[in-house]
């Protein structure tokens, strides 16, 4: 099994290395939504700036600003990277301007299912927005489940077969509880739990022992990221 290492960019953002590529999923790496209506500001600061930012593929659960960091993008080079989100997020990548072309953006939908070389991409069922999905990445034997933002559904992880899953936990905001996400996780058959959605802004988090003490007294090994940290999902397996 090769290595598979993931670093977490706070929120349900992370950095995925598999073999020599480069994956961002749902960082929020800006101000954007303190500058916005919502005006809440970041608890802690961007660990990538957009002149360190050269993903080879960026990916987005949904169309929602702390996912798809819109700011960010427009300061960052797009050349060579490669999108992949549901149609509402293409829609606001072709708005920006910042010369990311039409070849560049993969659209997906639920059920979809890309080979990209050294790692395969499933989008599956996700209960937030509209057409926001969850992404399951698996690679060299091992499968990761991304749940992305979602409430709680009996179609939430079901069939994914996952050995590891990263979940939302903060119960608020159309997002499931810790308690409901220790469910889906079982529901995986995720062996290695990862909470996320925590620690950003404080009208929008949670204590992730909510999660994790549920979820180790239901058998699933856990372990709770600091930000910014990266871990070998082989080594921890």
């Amino acid at each position: 099994m090769q290595d598979f290492h993931i670093t977490w960019l706070g929120q349900g953002g992370f950095q995925i290395k598999i073999e020599d590529k480069i994956l961002y999923l749902d960082p929020y790496l800006s101000n954007m939504v303190e500058h916005s209506p919502e005006g809440l500001k970041r608890l802690v600061p961007p660990p990538i700036t957009p002149a360190q930012a050269h993903p080879d593929y960026y990916l987005a659960t949904h169309d929602h600003m702390d996912h798809l960091d819109t700011d960010f993008i427009k300061e960052m080079n797009p050349a060579g990277v490669r999108f992949i989100c549901p149609p509402s997020c293409k829609d606001a990548l072709r708005k920006l301007g910042c010369g990311i072309t039409e070849a560049q953006i993969t659209v997906v939908q639920r059920g979809d299912f890309l080979h990209l070389g050294a790692f395969t991409l499933r989008a599956v069922y996700a209960d937030h927005t509209p057409d926001s999905v969850g992404f399951v990445l698996a690679a060299g034997g091992l499968t990761l489940y991304c749940t992305g933002d979602t409430l709680y559904g009996e179609g939430v992880g079901a069939s994914v077969n996952a050995d590891v899953i990263t979940c939302c936990v903060n119960g608020k905001l159309g997002n499931m509880t810790a308690e409901e996400a220790v469910q889906v996780a079982l529901r995986s058959g995720a062996k290695l739990a990862l909470p996320n959605h925590y620690g950003m802004f404080a009208e929008n988090t949670v204590d992730p022992a909510d999660f994790t003490a549920p979820a180790q007294a239901a058998g699933l090994r856990t372990h709770t990221l600091r930000h910014g940290e990266t871990i070998n999902l082989k080594a921890l397996l």
